[in-house]
């Protein structure tokens, strides 16, 4: 089952970015959402079906490019043996999947008329610069840009300890304000509400800047 995410790097320019990119957005988008060669090609299997299959069904392609990344394009184009990361841009590309080149080291897009025809569109693609001074704030951009779902389940918990705390807190509070039962529904009514709109608010806050951010 292919990934909705597919990290494309050298191992000569970006290897150990590759294995801290896909370690963040694992943390940040769930795990197992990540395709990347050294981890998830199994012994025997073909290197190409298997970049194929994946790329087919992946949500989005990562391009990795580091100080070398062109260089290395460069020489393997001189190269008889084929380039599998030519292949797995071109292919993306090709297959109108969404495709982010992510900058490292400083490096910056290379211009079209660097690239072989089946590249060119790269540099047509917004791209994303990962600092090493700033990785955990531009990784969390980068996923805010592919799309991280929203954490459901993170507000569902939230909901789960709010909502008995709001009930104890009323009915303590309730019979500290209005010894009179005749008083105490009506109180402990506006309070629930109450306290029920503030929670409520404050998720809607949190939603809020999560989408802005994103923008």
């Amino acid at each position: 089952m292919a990934n909705p995410l597919f990290i494309s790097y050298r191992r000569s320019d970006t290897t150990g970015e590759a294995g801290r990119l896909a370690d963040s957005l694992e943390r940040l988008m769930g795990a197992a959402c990540v395709f990347r060669d050294a981890d998830d090609i199994r012994a025997g299997e073909d290197f190409a079906d298997v970049l194929q299959r994946e790329l087919a069904g992946t949500q989005a392609v990562i391009v990795l490019i580091g100080k070398r990344w062109l260089a290395e394009l460069n020489a393997r184009l001189q190269r008889p043996e084929p380039d599998f990361v030519r292949i797995e841009i071109a292919t993306a590309l090709r297959l109108g999947k969404t495709v982010i080149p992510v900058l490292l080291q400083g490096a910056e897009l290379p211009a079209g008329d660097a690239l072989p025809d089946d590249l060119r569109g790269l540099v047509a693609r917004q791209a994303v610069s990962l600092r090493e001074e700033a990785w955990a704030q531009d990784s969390s951009r980068l996923a805010d840009a592919i799309g991280r779902p929203y954490p459901w389940r993170l507000v569902a918990l939230r909901a789960a300890v709010a909502v008995p705390a709001i009930v104890i807190a009323t009915k303590y509070t309730v019979g500290a304000l209005a010894p009179n039962a005749a008083d105490q529904l009506g109180l402990a009514r506006a309070l629930v509400l109450g306290l029920l709109a503030l929670y409520a608010g404050a998720e809607w806050a949190l939603w809020w800047r999560r989408r802005q951010r994103k923008a």
